[in-house]
């Protein structure tokens, strides 16, 4: 067993702060303060990124409430992968963004995808990552709300292979390799794309590859969440830009087809002209534990698992609810289940 092998660094948090609220919540704002030049192109995007929003998801009038009040709100950013040809995508980031006004400042929580967990309808022991195959995206917003006794009040959910498209339309980013190392391509070509150590320009399959690779990196999912990071910093930073307005359609054709939300129009613009002085401090909060290889029946073989220890993760489920506004929880069983957490979260 390797204790603790994977616990945050300091660079892990210089990766998390310039993530911000990675990128589907930056997307969202982004889109929303440079609308009103493109109201139409806006229009028809937010009829697609909203249109596959399951129903017990759509009605988001209380946090229009919340809103207008100007209270603290929380996001769940999902990036989605798959694993394979023929299987669903499993939701390999997994982020718990809060966002308090008031104290201008964000949390930023990442679940590692290999955390061991107990799937809430079949209770399998399973990984992290399988949950959202399992139970769909409003089941999985029902077990991050419970197993981190937090509400959430929106969700964006981003296929990686939109990074492809989405890193030609800004025109490419740039990198900073932690090592050199080959990797295929989307094409599933072995060795097509190489990426040195060190800085340098990415297009969108090189961005790709850069950020899916996880077998040579010798930390692991840790290393590749990282690199992920890194990829969806420096494409926040590309969308921010002036230079992007140019190219704002081709952006959102890009965006369209690979991201999901509940959020509505008037209430991206809402989160971008009074929440943005949030991303000013951002703070990470994170979770340590330790890693081990565990016999998995479903796959009858044992597979690598991470379980964060049960005082880190109590701390960081009081970091969060504080910074929601709401009591700190000193026994996560005092709720019992998401509809209390989100009853509870409104009286406060």
């Amino acid at each position: 067993m390797r204790s603790d092998k994977h616990r945050n660094n300091k660079n892990k948090i210089k990766w998390l702060k310039r993530s911000v609220l990675i990128l589907g919540l930056l997307i969202i704002t982004t889109l929303g303060m440079i609308a009103g030049y493109y109201a139409n192109e806006v229009k028809d995007f937010l009829n697609e990124v909203n249109k596959d929003t399951p129903e017990e998801l759509r009605d988001t009038s209380e946090q229009d409430k919340t809103l207008r009040e100007l209270q603290p709100i929380s996001f769940l950013i999902a990036g989605l992968d798959a694993e394979g040809a023929g299987e669903s995508r499993r939701s390999d980031s997994i982020i718990v963004a809060t966002v308090n006004p008031e104290k201008e400042s964000t949390k930023l929580l990442s679940i590692p995808r290999d955390t061991m967990v107990t799937l809430p309808e079949s209770g399998i022991q399973e990984k992290f990552n399988a949950v959202y195959p399992e139970v769909g995206i409003s089941g999985l917003i029902d077990f991050v709300q419970d197993y981190l006794d937090v509400p959430i009040s929106f969700y964006a959910t981003l296929n990686f292979e939109g990074l492809v498209d989405l890193v030609d339309a800004v025109g490419g980013i740039t990198v900073n390799a932690p090592f050199a190392f080959t990797v295929q391509d989307s094409t599933e070509t072995s060795d097509a794309i190489v990426i040195e150590e060190g800085f340098q320009e990415l297009n969108g399959e090189e961005a790709l590859g850069y950020a899916r690779m996880r077998k040579q990196d010798p930390r692991g999912d840790f290393g590749r969440q990282e690199r992920q990071r890194e990829v969806i910093a420096a494409v926040v930073d590309e969308l921010v830009s002036l230079s992007s307005v140019t190219n704002f359609t081709d952006i959102l054709s890009a965006i369209r087809p690979n991201l999901q939300t509940n959020m509505t129009g008037q209430q991206m613009m809402t989160v971008a002209t009074n929440y943005s002085p949030a991303a000013n401090t951002i703070e990470s909060v994170t979770l340590s534990g330790e890693a081990s290889y565990e016999y998995i029946e479903r796959y009858n073989t044992e597979l690598y698992v991470w379980n964060p220890y049960e005082e880190s993760l109590k701390e960081a489920q009081n970091a969060l609810r504080e910074h929601l506004e709401l009591d700190s929880k000193t026994d996560r069983n005092e709720i019992k289940n998401p509809d209390e957490l989100i009853e509870e979260s409104e009286k406060n």
